[in-house]
């Protein structure tokens, strides 16, 4: 079985194959301490994670607004992530039995493109709020942003589930796939690589310049002109503002974790090496691995930086008993005598 066979239906054997170059090493199915632990540790977080975020929306009924159901439907995407990617990747790296590894690739594929049109959803939400400010409550409903959301999940359900038009479960794992399924994967994956990372990363960069640029322009009208009540204004801004740098960052992580796992996907397909990278295998392993990172870095965001679930938590509390701890020890300190 060849790389390219690895990174489209079995990854399996990228962490496999690692940590064995000698002649003869036997592609055997094994549980490996050294590279399936961390994904089973991966699996824990994301699914923790990911539940704490949507039981806080549940729970908190100030929670459940337009913006924070879109969260909440991209913890959904991230769960899966936990609960089926990896469970997948574990049972086609033990068994490579052929169904586990195309599931697999199924789940992380539906996850790429779920993510990407999720931040690209909540980009342009930020760009309403900010830029359209007073048309925001007439555009941005609930209903249409269910429905947006159902689209969403629709597109990223047939773009992996449109792999299985040409798949064949009956043929053994570890056999190669012929020139013309090849040309498919080819033509899929780089039209994957274009329509669904490229081009709205593009759009998304070009959408935050304006973003902030807009908010700059806002901020200096709002200082020179002084207008009424220009105070609370100015801290809205602000909380925009910085709610933007959020989705911002999960755009980046989502490009440092997705990116060159699918540029190697596609010059393993290709069987050239436009990238001469030369990477060495522990660097291949953590580039397969990087890809899980994503759904555990972004319910630490939102959780962390938007104020609404960060006052939602404990964490806020914490804080503010901190505070209040630090001042009453301050003033105890003031007031007794030398």
């Amino acid at each position: 079985m060849n790389l390219s066979n690895c990174l489209t239906t079995q990854n399996c054997s990228v962490t496999k194959k690692a940590n064995y170059e000698h002649e003869d090493y036997e592609d055997t199915p094994f549980f490996r301490v050294q590279t399936d632990t961390f994904p089973i540790i991966a699996a824990v977080l994301i699914i923790s994670l990911n539940s704490w975020v949507i039981a806080l929306v549940v729970k908190k009924r100030h929670l459940r607004t337009v913006t924070n159901i879109n969260l909440v439907s991209l913890a959904l995407s991230d769960l899966c992530t936990g609960a089926l990617s990896i469970p997948l990747y574990l049972s086609c790296n033990i068994t490579r039995i052929t169904g586990f590894c195309t599931a697999d690739l199924i789940v992380i594929t539906f996850v790429s493109v779920s993510t990407v049109l999720h931040i690209l959803l909540m980009t342009i939400d930020r760009y309403i709020c900010i830029i359209h400010a007073l048309r925001y409550q007439i555009w941005v409903t609930h209903r249409r942003g269910r429905a947006v959301i159902a689209l969403i999940w629709s597109i990223s359900v047939f773009t992996a589930l449109i792999q299985l038009v040409w798949f064949d479960l009956n043929q053994d794992a570890h056999d190669d796939y012929g020139t013309e399924i090849g040309m498919k994967f080819v033509v899929y994956d780089i039209f994957h690589l274009v329509a669904f990372i490229g081009l709205p990363a593009t759009f998304m960069a070009f959408t935050y310049v304006r973003i902030f640029y807009e908010v700059r322009r806002q901020t200096r009208n709002i200082h020179k002109n002084n207008t009424p009540g220009w105070q609370e204004t100015q801290r809205s801004t602000k909380r925009e503002w910085k709610i933007a740098v959020i989705y911002l960052l999960m755009l980046v992580v989502f490009l440092i974790c997705w990116v060159p796992f699918s540029l190697l996907r596609v010059e393993a397909i290709l069987q050239a090496e436009f990238l001469e990278l030369h990477l060495s295998d522990v660097a291949m392993v953590l580039i397969y691995w990087i890809r899980f990172c994503s759904s555990s870095i972004n319910p630490c965001l939102y959780i962390l930086g938007k104020p609404d679930f960060r006052n939602a938590t404990c964490l806020r509390r914490q804080k503010e008993r901190q505070i209040y701890s630090d001042y009453t020890r301050t003033s105890l300190m003031k007031s007794s005598p030398v």
